[in-house]
C-alpha cells in the first residue's frame, strides 16, 4: 500500500526538457517498490523506440539504483521508503520484475493482444497479421461492395450533383470516416429534392432584381442579383451583411424602398435553408455509401487476415463495447490493471482514450475502497502536434476534470540554457493561454539566440552555419529545423554545393526515393512485364533498355539476387545509401512477387547520406530530442491551401455531434456554421502556435531563427530581429568541417565471401524455416500436442505464401520430438515458465527463448534449428548464463536445444 504521499490520481504537465520520460520511470518504479506486480501495470506510449526505451530505462534503473541519486531521491519521496530501505529491497524488485510479464508497450501492440485475445468473438482468426493494405486493394473492393448493390449511378450523381472537385477524393472521405466510425452521430440524414428550394430562391432573386432595378441603384448593385446559378450567388460577399442598411451601395435606395430589405433577407433566408439541405443530400450521400465502404474493409480484413492500423482501432472497439464485458476482457488477457500510466497523453485520440476507458474506469470505480489503484498520465499540450491524425490536445484537461484528477506543472527545464528558456518564455507568455513560465535549471550556461531577418533563407542558412563553425562548434553539434521535407532537401543541397556533410532525417518512405522506386519498378517489370520508363535506369549504361542483357533473369530468382545483378549492370546506383536499406529489406523474401506487394506497402524509413555532418530534420521530427545548437528556418514555400471537406462539432465527451459540409460563404447564412469556423480557426491557430513551441526549445545552448520579411510563421510571437546572450569560442581554431566526400558501396552491403565456402553463405530460405520454427513455439500456449495443432495453424496463415508443406511438417516434426522428449518434461516440473523473457545485462538488451526458474536455481533454453553456427550459439547461451545469475542471484545452467530434422539434440554449455 502507499504511503500517504503518494498521489494515486496524478497527471504531470510537462513543458519542453521538464524530465517527462524521469517523471514516468520514477513513477513506474515507485510502484514496483510498493509491492505492485509488473503484470498489474499498463505502461503505454506510442512508438516501439519510447515503449523500448522505457524498458530499457526501468531496467538500468533497477540494477543501477544506488548510482542513480535524482531517481533514488524522487523514488523514496513517492513510496515513503528511506533511500536504504529502498536499497535493501532493490534485488527482490529487480528479480520479480525480470520474472513477471510487464505491459509496457505501445498502444497500437496493446490494442493488438486485445484483439488478439477474443477476436474470434467478431470472427477474426487470432493470427491476424498487422500491417497496411494495399490503397488499390481497398480502393478495388470498396467499388466493387458498390457495384454489387447498384450503387456506382449514385456515387457518380453524388460527384457530379454537387458540383463540387473535392469529392473526386470520395475514398479518402471514406477512409477518414473509418477512423474516427465510433464517434460519428447516431442519426440519419433525409434526402430532399433541391428543385422546390431551387425555385423559391430564384423567384425571390428575380423579384429582389427588379426592385433593386427600379430604384435607380447603381450597376454594381443590381448586377449582384443578376440571374446566375445558385453556387455562384450563394458566394456573394453582399450577403455578409446582416442587412442592405448596412451596405453604402443599397442604404439610400432601401430607405425609399423598404420591400428592398424585405426581399433580401427572405432571399437570405432562403439561401440559408438551401445550404442546410443541401448539406443533409451530401450526408444522406456519403453515410450511405459508407456503410459499403465499412462492409468491404471488414470483408477485406477477414478475408486476408491482414488488419491496417484503422482496422486495429475499428475492430477493437466492436470487441470492447459490442461483444465482450470487462471481466471476459481481464480473463483473456490474464490480467487485472490496477494502475496505468500514459505517456505523450496530448497526442492520444479520442477513440484511442474510448478503447482505454473501460479499463480507467475500473481504477476509479473503487475510489475510497482499501484495493490500491492509480492512473497517472504525462504529456504537454504545448507539443501536440498530431491533430491531422486524430491526437486530441483537449483530452489532457477533459479527462482531468472528469476524473478529478490533479494536474501538476513540471516547469524547470533542464535542457536548455538560460537565454533560450527566458527568450521561449518572452515570446510565448503572451501568446499561449495560460502559458506556464520555465524555470532554467541552476548552474545553466548564459547560452545565445539570434534572430534574423532574410527573404534568401538558403543562403542565410549558410551563412548561420559558417558563423557557429569559425567559433569552433563542431558541425555534429549544429541542426536546421524545417518545415517540410521538400525545405529539408533544399537546405540539403545548399550545404552541399557548400561542401558540408549533412544528415537528413525526412518522414519520407523509401519507396518514394525516386532512384529506389525506379529500381524496384525494373523487377516489377522483369517479373511481370508491366510498363516501365527506364530514362532512369539506362542513364549511365547510354543504350535503350531493349539491347540490355536480361537473359540471365527467372522469375523464380530470390529478390536479393535480382536487385544485386541490376545494381551492378545499370551502374546508376553506387553513391546512394539508401541500397543498403532495400537490400537489406529484400533479403527477408524469398520471392520476388511477394517482395514486390510488401514493398508498396512498405514505410522504411529512409537512410540518412552520413554519420556525420550537420543534421537537417522537420520540426515534427525533432520533437522529443534536443541539439546543442539549432537553426530555425522559416518556411521556404507557401502553405498548402486547407482543402478539408467537412467540419466536426466535438459535444463534452469529444464524440461528434454534428458534421457541417463546407460551402464558401456559407458562414454569411448560418450563425452555428459561422461559429464552427471560427472553433476552427482558434484550433488551427493553437495547432501553429505548438509546432513553433516544439521548433524553439529543441536547443540547449544556443538557437538562431531565420524568418522571412512577409507571411512569416513566426508572425504570431511577434518574432522580429534580436540578439541575446553571448555564444564564445569554443577553441582557439575554427572547427574544420566535414566535407561530402563520395561514398562507394561495393559488393552493396552483402559481405564477401569464399564462394568455396558454402558454410558462410546466408541461406535466407533456412533464415525464413528457422523464424517459422520460433515462432509456433513461441505462440504455443503450452508444451502440449493440442497447443502446437493451434500454433501451427497459426504459423501456416502467416508463413503460407513463403513455406512449402515438407517444411510445414518438418517445423510439426521438431517440436513434436521437443515436447514428447522425456529430459524436457524433466526441465519444465516445478519450474516457472517465461517465454521470449527480456533482460538488460551490461549495456545491452536481450531476449531468451525460454527461462525456467526453480525454487533455487534457474535454466536458460535457446532453441536453434541448425549446428552451422555451433560455436556462437554457445557463446551466445553463456552470456544469457551469466546475465540471469547476476541479475537472480541464482545458480544458473544453460542448454542449446538443437531442433534438427534427424532429431532432437541438447548441448549444455
Amino acid at each position: 500500500m502507499p504511503n500517504k504521499t503518494f498521489k494515486p490520481y496524478l497527471a504531470y504537465s510537462a513543458s519542453a526538457g521538464s524530465g517527462k520520460t524521469f517523471a514516468l520511470s520514477v513513477r513506474y518504479i515507485s510502484l514496483l517498490f510498493l509491492d505492485v506486480e509488473p503484470s498489474t501495470i499498463l505502461a503505454a506510449t506510442f512508438t516501439n523506440k519510447a515503449a523500448t526505451e522505457m524498458k530499457q530505462r526501468v531496467l538500468t534503473l533497477l540494477i543501477h539504483l544506488s548510482d542513480k541519486k535524482a531517481e533514488l531521491h524522487d523514488i523514496s519521496k513517492q513510496t515513503g521508503f528511506s533511500e536504504d530501505e529502498l536499497l535493501t529491497k532493490q534485488p527482490k524488485v529487480l528479480e520479480n520484475f525480470l520474472s513477471s510479464t510487464n505491459f509496457i508497450v505501445t498502444l497500437d501492440s496493446f490494442f493488438t493482444s486485445i484483439l488478439r485475445s477474443a477476436s474470434l468473438y467478431i470472427d477474426i482468426e487470432p493470427d491476424f497479421v498487422t500491417k497496411e493494405i494495399d490503397e488499390k486493394v481497398k480502393e478495388m473492393n470498396f467499388l466493387e461492395e458498390v457495384s454489387a448493390n447498384s450503387l456506382l449511378s449514385q456515387l457518380v450523381k453524388l460527384a457530379m450533383n454537387i458540383e463540387d472537385k473535392r469529392f473526386l477524393k470520395m475514398f479518402e472521405l471514406m477512409q477518414n470516416f473509418y477512423k474516427i466510425d465510433p464517434l460519428l452521430p447516431d442519426r440519419s440524414y433525409e434526402l430532399t429534392n433541391l428543385t422546390d428550394i431551387e425555385a423559391k430562391i430564384e423567384i425571390s432573386r428575380e423579384t429582389l432584381y427588379k426592385l433593386v432595378l427600379e430604384s435607380g441603384a447603381s450597376k454594381t448593385a443590381v448586377k449582384n442579383f443578376e440571374p446566375t446559378p445558385i453556387k455562384v450567388l450563394f458566394k456573394k460577399s453582399v450577403f455578409e451583411k446582416e442587412s442592405l442598411y448596412e451596405h453604402r451601395n443599397y442604404k439610400k435606395y432601401v430607405e425609399k424602398t423598404p420591400s428592398i430589405e424585405e426581399e433580401f433577407l427572405r432571399l437570405k433566408s432562403l439561401l440559408g435553408e438551401w445550404a442546410t439541405l443541401k448539406e443533409q443530400v451530401v450526408l444522406h450521400n456519403l453515410f450511405q455509401l459508407f456503410d459499403y465502404y465499412k462492409n468491404a474493409n471488414i470483408s477485406t480484413a477477414k478475408q486476408l487476415g491482414v488488419l491496417s492500423f484503422d482496422d486495429l482501432s475499428f475492430f477493437t472497439y466492436r470487441l470492447l463495447h459490442e461483444s465482450i464485458n470487462k471481466e471476459f476482457l481481464y480473463f483473456k488477457i490474464d490480467s487485472r490493471f490496477q494502475h496505468i500510466l500514459l505517456d505523450e497523453f496530448q497526442d492520444t485520440s479520442t477513440l484511442q482514450f474510448l478503447l482505454l476507458k473501460p479499463l480507467i474506469d475500473e481504477l476509479f470505480s473503487g475510489v475510497g475502497q482499501s484495493e490500491f489503484k492509480s492512473f497517472f498520465y504525462v504529456g504537454d499540450t504545448k507539443q501536440s502536434l498530431y491533430r491531422f491524425r486524430g491526437g486530441v490536445e483537449e483530452l489532457f484537461n477533459s479527462v482531468a476534470k472528469h476524473y478529478g484528477i490533479t494536474i501538476e506543472n513540471m516547469d524547470t527545464n533542464y535542457r536548455s540554457s538560460k537565454s533560450v528558456v527566458e527568450q521561449v518564455n518572452r515570446w510565448f507568455e503572451n501568446s499561449l493561454v495560460e502559458f506556464p513560465i520555465a524555470k532554467y535549471q541552476d548552474g545553466a550556461s548564459e547560452g545565445y539566440v539570434e534572430v534574423r531577418e532574410s527573404d534568401m533563407l538558403e543562403e542565410e542558412a549558410i551563412v548561420v552555419l559558417e558563423s557557429l563553425l569559425e567559433k569552433g562548434v563542431s558541425l555534429n553539434d549544429i541542426a536546421f529545423l524545417v518545415s517540410t521535407n521538400r525545405d529539408g532537401a533544399t537546405i540539403q543541397e545548399a550545404c552541399y554545393l557548400k561542401g558540408y556533410a549533412t544528415r537528413l532525417k525526412t518522414s519520407s518512405s523509401l519507396k518514394h526515393t525516386p532512384k529506389i522506386a525506379s529500381l524496384v519498378a525494373m523487377v516489377e517489370y522483369l517479373f511481370t512485364g508491366s510498363p516501365l520508363d527506364a530514362t532512369a535506369l539506362l542513364q549511365k549504361v547510354d543504350q535503350p533498355l531493349e539491347n540490355m542483357d536480361l537473359s540471365w533473369f527467372h522469375p523464380f530468382m530470390q529478390p536479393l539476387d535480382v536487385l544485386h545483378r541490376l545494381i551492378g549492370n545499370f551502374g546508376y546506383f553506387e553513391e546512394d545509401l539508401n541500397l543498403l536499406r532495400l537490400l537489406e529489406f529484400a533479403s527477408e523474401f524469398s520471392n520476388i512477387a511477394t517482395f514486390i506487394e510488401e514493398f508498396e506497402l512498405s514505410s522504411i524509413e529512409v537512410a540518412s547520406n552520413a554519420k556525420e555532418g550537420v543534421q537537417i530534420m522537420t520540426i515534427h521530427g525533432s520533437k522529443g530530442l534536443e541539439f546543442e545548437h539549432v537553426i530555425v528556418l522559416d518556411r521556404l514555400k507557401g502553405l498548402a491551401p486547407e482543402r478539408s471537406v467537412l467540419l466536426y462539432d466535438y459535444d463534452e465527451s469529444l464524440h461528434i455531434k454534428e458534421i457541417f459540409y463546407k460551402m464558401g460563404g456559407r458562414e454569411n447564412f448560418d450563425r452555428t456554421y459561422q461559429m464552427m469556423l471560427e472553433k476552427q480557426k482558434i484550433l488551427s491557430a493553437k495547432d501553429k502556435m505548438n509546432i513553433l513551441y516544439v521548433a524553439l526549445t529543441r536547443a540547449v545552448e544556443s538557437m538562431t531563427v531565420i524568418r522571412k520579411s512577409k507571411a512569416s510563421i513566426f508572425d504570431p510571437l511577434g518574432i522580429t530581429p534580436m540578439t541575446v546572450g553571448s555564444l564564445s569560442s569554443t577553441s582557439s581554431k575554427p572547427s574544420t568541417p566535414s566535407k561530402v566526400e563520395k561514398v562507394t558501396i561495393t559488393n552493396y552491403g552483402v559481405q564477401e565471401v569464399n564462394s568455396t565456402e558454402d558454410e558462410d553463405e546466408k541461406d535466407y530460405q533456412a533464415i525464413l524455416f528457422g523464424l517459422a520454427l520460433h515462432y509456433t513455439l513461441e505462440i504455443m500456449s503450452s508444451f502440449s500436442l493440442m497447443s502446437l495443432a493451434e500454433a501451427l495453424l497459426a504459423t501456416q496463415n502467416r508463413y503460407g505464401l513463403e513455406l512449402n508443406e515438407k517444411q510445414f511438417s518438418d517445423i510439426k516434426s521438431r517440436i513434436l520430438s521437443l515436447i514428447t522428449d522425456e529430459r524436457f518434461k524433466k526441465m519444465l516440473e516445478k519450474a516457472t515458465i517465461t517465454k521470449e523473457q527480456s533482460l538488460s545485462f551490461e549495456g545491452q538488451f536481450k531476449q531468451i527463448d525460454l527461462l525456467l526458474e526453480y525454487d533455487d536455481s534457474c535454466m536458460v533454453i535457446d532453441y536453434k534449428s541448425s549446428k552451422k553456427y555451433h560455436l556462437k550459439h554457445k557463446s551466445q547461451v553463456g552470456y544469457y548464463k551469466k546475465a540471469v545469475k547476476s541479475i537472480t542471484g541464482k545458480y544458473t545452467r544453460g542448454v542449446v536445444v538443437y531442433l534438427l530434422e534427424n532429431g532432437l539434440e541438447m548441448v549444455e554449455v
